[in-house]
């Protein structure tokens, strides 16, 4: 068996993970920007006006959180942004969706060797649409969304369920997540984590992070499982 490198050896040791949980938004595919264009377009219709910090609570959220924060901004009820939300969501969508660099080969590798999940503060369906789009639903055995647990991220419901789904113990899963929201999900539920933030992002407290799914040496500590 080939060894893991320095830095997943310092931050596992022998560890390898039996199931692997992959967050979607940010991390597999950008739609990212797809959101950001959807929600700037709700807030610019419904005259919205933001206030700084509303930034960090949008990102990683679930669209009925948007939805109740840019209403409340607005002055408009939580059900009309939240339709606004999923109608325009839908449109900037269909526009297909980019895959971020490394997501592919990552999945593919892991996949041979361990069952996977995508856990997301999605709706089930679009995640499903998302993944689909981007060619990546063939990987997973699971999904998990903000519509199949009781509360979504941060709270660790989405990765306890999971775990669950692929027939393992949370401490004997890996998770890979972007932000902060779903670190602290990850974490919560019992997985060991790395994380791989957004440029300009803050790194959340992991067992190790990276800078990209392209680094060699994930693909190499992939290849010791």
């Amino acid at each position: 068996m080939s060894t893991a490198p320095d830095r997943f050896a310092r931050a596992f040791g022998d560890w390898t993970p039996r199931a692997v949980v992959f967050d979607c938004d940010g991390l597999l595919l950008d739609t990212e920007s797809v959101w950001q264009r959807a929600q700037d377009t709700v807030v610019a219709a419904r005259g919205a006006v933001l206030d700084p910090e509303d930034d960090a609570v949008l990102h990683g959220s679930t669209i009925e959180v948007a939805a109740e924060l840019i209403a409340r901004r607005s002055n408009h009820t939580e059900a009309e942004v939240l339709a606004d939300l999923h109608r325009e969501f839908d449109h900037e969508l269909s526009g297909g969706v980019r895959t971020l660099p490394g997501a592919a080969e990552v999945l593919r590798a892991a996949a041979a060797r361990v069952p996977l999940g995508c856990a997301s503060n999605s709706w089930l369906e679009a995640l499903d649409h998302k993944l689909v789009a981007g060619g990546l639903r063939e990987h997973f055995t699971v999904l998990e969304a903000s519509d199949t647990v009781e509360n979504p991220k941060p709270a660790p419901d989405m990765y306890a369920a999971a775990a669950r789904a692929l027939g393992q113990r949370p401490e004997d899963c890996l998770a890979l997540e972007d932000s902060g929201t779903g670190a602290r999900a990850a974490r919560d539920a019992g997985l060991r984590l790395i994380a791989v933030p957004a440029p300009g992002h803050p790194v959340p407290p992991a067992d190790l992070a990276l800078t990209s799914l392209t680094d060699p040496e994930l693909a190499a500590w992939i290849a010791t499982w």
